[in-house]
């Protein structure tokens, strides 16, 4: 594993916990707060974790992080170190915005369920009977002599469960197919000139699936098709949608498709690693978040706050509730963590670093800690952003944290290092495995 020396920025530094057990809910803080011993974790070992980010800010892995921990519901770490703006030697603080990029994927998953539960769709229904364009789906199996495509009748329709899923056959952008004419096909969809998720959706509609729909696993639009599905079967905005039913309601406050200019400064800006160990702003073609033109991507668009996901996360951990309030079902949130594809079909599509891995409806599951490289407990949900965003979910154990940073892996590949030294380092500092009570947040 290739490592960096630390370059020459100045390193801005803030360390902070949040203690005080049995305290009252700050509605400046995104949980109530407690000591680390009083849910059964260690504060030295969590104070060992901030100081491995620091030193990793010092040799380049990125610019700075921010984490936050969580245990039975109460904020026990919370951590900003580095830099937000390397130029401007803005500091990250607690409230720094971050591109979540995939974090978004179980945020889209959630409005579909909530729909579900209230009939308005059900799982297993074709696509095509809300989204026509998705009728009589064709499968790519190879290139004629005029360098056309050949193609075949999809043996069963997609239905909501296979977007969901990521069983559904779709393509994806540029890093994630292979260098086939069907990949380089989905890679040149020009949806810069697409200022609607309808127009997106059928543009991706009209090219052919990699596979049969529920035959193999893969990244895909399918949580993009998913956002359109939701403004069909709501009659409302995709991105109203979120707002209204889930975002405000949870209090995510800095969380949305759309970042007012006011909050530009506090944004993190994206950076990638130089071949000299360096860090420089990533070039890489990201979204402008502050364009209000911009359709609101289900699978990549939202911009969020530690703060904000945690409170996401403690939901989902909650089965379904927070504050007081229902979102989902536990039965619902108990399917969405139930794996949906085969043991190795991760493995296959990711290598051997997604071992012991499976995927829900748009969560990652850990299904065999036993052969996972990373600690973990079976039934633990998450799923990563690509600019280096992490978040989890553990049932077993009560804990919920999220860690963030900017770091853009292209154009190398992805490395898993830093989801795997964050759940190694934050399952150290549990010092007994079940949480006090089964009834976990506020």
């Amino acid at each position: 594993m290739t490592r960096f020396a630390p370059g020459p920025a100045p390193l801005a530094l803030f360390l902070g916990l949040a203690a005080t057990a049995g305290a009252h809910a700050d509605p400046q803080l995104p949980l109530p707060t407690a000591t680390p011993a009083a849910v059964g974790m260690s504060a030295e070992r969590l104070a060992h974790m901030g100081e491995y980010f620091r030193k990793e800010v010092e040799r380049n892995a990125a610019s700075g992080y921010v984490l936050m921990v969580a245990r039975d519901g109460k904020l026990v770490y919370s951590m900003a170190v580095g830099l937000r703006d390397r130029e401007k030697q803005l500091p990250m603080r607690l409230d720094t915005r971050f591109r979540i990029e995939s974090m978004t994927k179980p945020v889209t998953a959630v409005a579909v369920l909530m729909l579900y539960e209230e009939g308005r769709l059900q799982l297993d229904d074709p696509v095509s009977r809300y989204l026509p364009e998705f009728a009589d789906a064709r499968v790519f199996t190879g290139v004629d002599a005029q360098g056309g495509f050949i193609t075949e009748p999809a043996k069963r329709p997609i239905t909501i469960r296979h977007l969901l899923a990521q069983t559904s056959g779709l393509g994806y952008v540029k890093g994630y197919n292979a260098t086939t004419l069907l990949g380089k096909a989905y890679d040149s969809l020009q949806f810069a000139s697409l200022k609607t998720l309808a127009e997106r959706v059928r543009a991706v509609a009209r090219l052919p699936l990699n596979y049969h729909p529920g035959e193999s696993w893969s990244y895909s639009f399918g949580p993009d098709v998913l956002g359109r599905l939701v403004e069909v079967v709501s009659g409302m905005p995709f991105d109203r949608f979120v707002k209204t039913r889930l975002l405000d309601p949870l209090g995510m406050t800095h969380t949305g498709f759309y970042l007012p200019k006011s909050d530009l400064p506090l944004l993190a800006v994206p950076y990638r690693q130089t071949p000299t160990g360096d860090l420089e702003p990533s070039d890489g073609p990201l979204a402008d978040p502050t364009d209000p033109t911009l359709p609101p991507s289900g699978g990549a668009g939202l911009v969020s706050t530690p703060a904000d996901y945690l409170r996401f996360a403690q939901m989902l951990a909650n089965g379904g509730s927070f504050a007081g309030r229902q979102y989902l079902s536990p039965v619902t949130v108990a399917l969405m963590c139930s794996n949906q594809v085969g043991d190795d079909a991760m493995v296959k599509y990711w290598g051997e670093g997604s071992k012991g891995l499976g995927y829900g409806l748009g969560v990652g599951v850990i299904i065999d800690p036993a052969i996972a490289p990373q600690a973990d407990l079976a039934g633990d949900i998450s799923w990563g952003g690509l600019l280096n965003t992490q978040w989890i979910v553990s049932p077993k154990s009560g804990v919920v944290a999220v860690l963030m940073a900017q770091l853009d892996p292209r154009p190398n590949a992805y490395s898993p290092r830093t989801y795997v030294d964050f759940r190694n380092l934050l399952f150290a500092a549990v010092e007994r495995l079940e949480p006090r009570s089964t009834r976990i947040g506020p």
